[in-house]
């Protein structure tokens, strides 16, 4: 029953952590994740993230793609896009390949990207002035 899974069609279903589930720890997923419920710790993810309105994650993150419609805390390591949906909240140490805030999303912390983005300690965090924006409509 479950050993009839080909690798292909097992990656792609999401990792959907829901509304109500707190987790606590360090989660790792090759795949993609839906973020519904909480995360208290560390997620480290090889494909695309996205938290829910409902969703939030306090700790570190790591992922390719990362949309935010609730709330991140923490350390934030983006390889490739992040975005910050109406109502999403991303506060902390960000770093992102490239960015989109829309109208009513906050990005509020220490912001780095480009060549410091992908976690090799080019461009450290801290580096850059702090970032405060509660965006109108801001992508770069």
């Amino acid at each position: 029953m479950f050993g009839n899974k080909s690798k292909a069609s097992m990656s792609t279903e999401p990792t959907v952590i829901g509304r109500g589930t707190l987790i606590e720890g360090t989660i790792r997923v090759s795949g993609r994740v839906q973020v519904d419920g909480q995360i208290d710790g560390t997620l480290l993810a090889e494909g695309p993230v996205s938290v829910g309105p409902s969703g939030s994650i306090v700790g570190e993150c790591s992922a390719h793609e990362l949309a935010v419609g609730g709330r991140v805390e923490g350390r934030v390591s983006v390889r490739e896009h992040l975005h910050v949906a109406p109502n999403g909240v991303c506060r902390g140490e960000v770093r992102y390949g490239s960015l989109q805030v829309d109208r009513g999303g906050v990005l509020d912390g220490s912001t780095a990207h480009g060549e410091g983005a992908n976690g090799d300690g080019a461009s450290p965090v801290s580096e850059p002035p702090a970032l405060s924006a509660r965006a109108a409509g801001v992508t770069s």
